[in-house]
């Protein structure tokens, strides 16, 4: 979870070869969250919302969702690698380089 929002992230791989293996990993990709605060709650069980990360899904919950003035810019519940690697340098103090990539 990320501020309380369950997420995933999105990363595109080219193989090349398999024998030997040979694969390339794109640094651009994106992580998709969901729209409504991740709970355990057996109430919340249903609520698509809350346990899915899915665009295509939570675009109709976006009208219901709080968006702050930088999820407006960066697109809200679908944001691209270089948008995270700067929230987790900068608002959480967390090296994305040596995290993700090493």
């Amino acid at each position: 979870m990320l501020n309380g929002y369950k997420f995933d992230l999105r990363v595109y791989v080219l193989v090349t070869s398999v024998n030997p293996l040979e694969v390339f990993i794109y640094r651009e990709g994106f992580g998709r969250f969901s729209t409504v605060p991740y709970t355990l709650d057996p109430n919340d069980k249903a609520n698509k919302f809350v346990h899915l990360t899915n665009y295509s899904i939570n675009k109709y919950n976006m009208k219901n969702y709080e968006l702050d003035a930088k999820e407006k810019e960066f697109g809200g519940s679908k944001v691209s690698f270089s948008t995270l690697r700067k929230t987790f340098n900068d608002d959480l103090k967390v090296d994305w380089d040596s995290v993700i990539w090493t």
